[in-house]
């Protein structure tokens, strides 16, 4: 396979930057793949929990004991990451995540979930920050010319499979999903593995078809702001992820509507992910932080008080905006910094793995003094601090 396609490439004059962008977007097949194994696994323990009867602190605990452990771990790993590893770290995180995927079926009691999810945490961290490292490399080394175009594609990958998780797992029986995992956990350290045979000796930087008028460095550095909104959303988004199949059972939602309002969120990331593939400059104005505080504000008010189907739906609409923005700027701000992106891509996993601490644990002791509507309510109106702030900040410094 691979002596025909170095033939290919010699004896035809367009193949080369052909075969080097067909590359750059195959890779964001991987994504797709990890994040549904982690959507699944998100979706069915807490689904599991709810069934169960379970108080809310053990069904938003769930993703509590994944965020602490894959935050820790992100630490660790933005220490040891570069380039030339990158995807040796994916490889075997890969497999790792196949062995944990066959421990939720072999050992399927309840509690041991949390064992499970811990090492889901761990094969998740040893994934995501080398994978962002390993996509930029492929965008080179002395520009921002392909960021944007990571950013979006990043985005819209690995929110399609957080959807594709959720959705699958209910339809599905739980162990078929598991099996699932055991597969695409395979795909991804096997595919990653061919991509590094396929890409030996490409001179990235020289066959960027992406080219971009827009100099990034003369705008300010926004990682800290990317992180602040991250921090709020991803808090607030681990209280729709584990109290939303809550929120079904108490309704008398079948799982599939439990698995598919979840889903939308998601397919919202994915499709403002390919709207914004070829902007420039929205990041950094105050009028979009507006209208995505605005969409989480609305869409966290109706998971309180929507008691229907359609109001359900159009709160993953809305709220699935929202964190859209702020997953999408949280990247871009990170990347786009010439010399510091791999250590900001590390803190924005661990920012990551935080916020959902605080928002579970915080979301689960709040929603079992009071009830999920007062929960959902606080945790729209940090939502809507949060974005004041955001877009204080941005229209005070009116970036050019």
């Amino acid at each position: 396979m691979r002596d025909y396609i170095e033939y290919f490439t010699r004896t035809h004059p367009f193949c080369f930057r052909r075969r080097f962008f067909l590359l750059r977007v195959f890779i964001y097949l991987f994504p797709i793949l990890i994040n549904y194994v982690l959507g699944g696994v998100f979706f069915i323990t807490a689904f599991r929990f709810s069934a169960a009867g379970s108080p809310e602190i053990l069904i938003t605990g769930t993703m509590a004991m994944w965020a602490i452990i894959y935050s820790l771990s992100s630490l660790l790993v933005g220490r040891i990451v570069h380039e030339k590893n990158a995807g040796r770290i994916i490889t075997r995180a890969g497999f790792f995540l196949a062995l944990v995927s066959l421990g939720f079926v072999i050992f399927p009691n309840l509690h041991l979930q949390y064992l499970w999810i811990a090492l889901t945490g761990i094969g998740t961290a040893f994934y995501c920050t080398p994978f962002q490292v390993f996509m930029k490399s492929f965008e080179g080394k002395d520009s921002a010319s392909g960021i944007v175009f990571s950013t979006a594609m990043y985005t819209a990958s690995w929110s399609a499979g957080l959807a594709s998780g959720p959705f699958i797992f209910g339809i599905l029986d739980w162990k078929t999903g598991f099996y699932i995992n055991v597969a695409f956990s395979l795909c991804l350290a096997l595919g990653i593995l061919l991509v590094e045979k396929l890409r030996v000796g490409m001179p990235v930087a020289e066959h960027n078809p992406h080219k971009s008028e827009i100099d990034y460095g003369k705008y300010r550095d926004y990682a800290w702001l990317g992180w602040l909104g991250a921090g709020i959303g991803t808090a607030t988004i681990s209280i729709v992820r584990t109290l939303e199949p809550k929120l079904a059972v108490d309704l008398g939602l079948a799982k599939v509507h439990a698995g598919s309002i979840l889903a939308l969120v998601s397919v919202m990331q994915v499709i403002w992910g390919l709207c914004w593939m070829n902007s420039k400059h929205w990041m950094y104005k105050s009028s979009a932080a507006f209208l995505g505080g605005l969409g989480g504000l609305a869409g966290l008010l109706l998971f309180a008080f929507g008691k229907t189907l359609p109001l359900l739906y159009l709160a993953a609409i809305l709220y699935g905006s929202y964190s859209g923005y702020f997953y999408f700027t949280l990247v871009f701000f990170s990347l786009v910094h010439p010399v510091k992106s791999s250590r900001y891509l590390a803190i924005n996993e661990a920012v990551v793995g935080l916020s959902g601490i605080a928002g579970a644990i915080g979301g689960g002791i709040l929603a079992q003094f009071t009830n999920l509507q007062v929960t959902f309510t606080v945790a729209a109106i940090l939502v809507a601090i949060s974005s004041l702030y955001r877009i204080y900040i941005l229209h005070k410094d009116r970036c050019p």
